[in-house]
């Protein structure tokens, strides 16, 4: 029953990245087709965020009153929910709205799923996990830039219904599979009391979780992950719409989807290699490449011909490079924090991870809009795009270091813990 579970989860994973490229990728063709300014991509990402940050928080109370099995569940629902009102929405207040579902659903499944993962499952599986999440991305922006070449207008909207109905069978599948995450905990559970692993976790409650050693460094490498990730995510293809790269809306959404094709393909890679490799140093790997990626993106301007071959690869590269970081400090949270804690840290780091999405996403997007370079003609301001994640990528590597340095004593974490 372990195993079944583990293709739910895997299940479930596909539906956790099918919504998280919506915006990013159809952004030019939404904003054109609501008659909005490009920048108001900020307040739908806000909103989402606002929404996932909530529901990442209340994770633990949610998970003990209705248990994981259900929190995920319920969380899909939630996201069909959001897609399908997205798909209808005929102004910007109604497209806000239906985030709303969208941001509470994936904020709890997010945590939910990575503890449990980590907890009970090996490191390539993470991965892999993670990987099949990319591989949700990258269905997404390559089913909404189909219709939207046969209709740039309004093909967004039938792209969402597909995605929808996709997400409306998944949650089928799931609740109709419920049954097994019982049968699998027993497993779980016996496996745990023959190698006398037994887990009795640790409920710090929101505030107290802040100040365990080590947490405040996970949350600006997390933070800073997520700002890294979701800046190309929302913005690559404004930047190359926008701008004086000048690049179709439907060509804008195919590169963007090169970035999640390197994200799922640099999960998969990690799944392999996971057993020669350990998290942290996966990492590391992950954080160079991504350097390299952020650089070749910095070559823009230098005409169409070399911008057709660098950006796609520069966008690909830093996907790839983003690929192995979030599975690789999800699944060392257990082992930097240990066992009973790792709930406590998993809320707080994903919560305030996504806090990147309602401060340097959106800011961005006003910089992008207002700032001119060169020409008023366009938003030259989203030119720079890869400077400013590059500066977020060097508070992650920072970050990330320090938080093993200040864990190196787990007997120390809290003061609950001191002998």
């Amino acid at each position: 029953m372990t195993i079944f579970l583990l293709v739910i989860i895997y299940v479930v994973f596909v539906s956790l990245g099918l919504p998280d490229s919506i915006v990013g990728s159809s952004w030019p063709s939404i904003a054109q087709s609501l008659n909005v300014s490009p920048d108001y991509q900020g307040f739908l990402t806000v909103t989402i965020s606002l929404c996932t940050i909530i529901s990442s928080f209340l994770t633990i109370k949610l998970i003990k009153i209705f248990s994981s099995k259900w929190v995920c569940c319920f969380s899909v629902a939630l996201t069909c929910i959001g897609i399908i009102c997205m798909s209808f929405s005929s102004s910007f207040l109604l497209l806000c709205l239906s985030a709303i579902p969208f941001g509470l659903g994936a904020g709890a499944i997010d945590c939910t799923l990575n503890n449990y993962v980590a907890l009970h499952y090996k490191a390539e599986h993470m991965n892999f996990l993670h990987g099949f999440w990319g591989l949700g991305t990258v269905i997404s922006p390559f089913i909404l830039s189909a219709f939207l070449t046969l209709d740039a207008d309004s093909g967004w909207r039938i792209g969402l219904w597909v995605l929808a109905s996709i997400q409306t069978a998944i949650f089928l599948f799931v609740l109709s599979t419920i049954f097994v995450w019982d049968k699998a905990e027993k497993q779980f559970t016996r496996i745990a009391e023959e190698k006398h692993q037994e887990v009795k976790e640790i409920n710090l409650g929101f505030f107290k979780s802040f100040t365990i050693k080590g947490a405040v460094f996970t949350i600006i490498a997390f933070f800073s992950y997520i700002a890294v990730e979701q800046l190309i995510a929302l913005w690559f293809s404004s930047m190359m719409a926008y701008t004086s790269i000048g690049i179709s809306y439907e060509v804008a959404t195919q590169w963007t989807a090169y970035f999640f094709i390197g994200i799922a393909a640099g999960r998969f890679v990690a799944g392999f290699v996971s057993s020669l490799i350990s998290d942290n140093n996966r990492i590391r790997i992950g954080e160079a490449i991504i350097l390299v990626g952020l650089i070749l993106l910095m070559f823009n301007g230098f005409g169409m011909n070399v911008n057709s071959i660098l950006m796609p690869m520069g966008v690909c590269l830093v996907g790839f490079g983003c690929g192995p970081v979030y599975p690789a400090i999800v699944h060392a949270t257990p082992d930097r924090f240990t066992k009973e804690l790792s709930q406590n840290i998993m809320s707080i780091q994903i919560g305030c991870a996504y806090i990147a999405n309602i401060t340097a996403a959106p800011l961005f997007g006003i910089i992008g809009e207002n700032i001119n370079i060169g020409s008023s003609e366009f938003h030259q301001g989203f030119l720079i795009l890869p400077y400013v994640a590059l500066i977020f990528l060097v508070l992650l590597t920072v970050g990330n270091e320090l938080v093993l340095i200040q864990t190196k004593n787990k007997n120390n974490l809290i003061k609950l813990n001191n002998k």
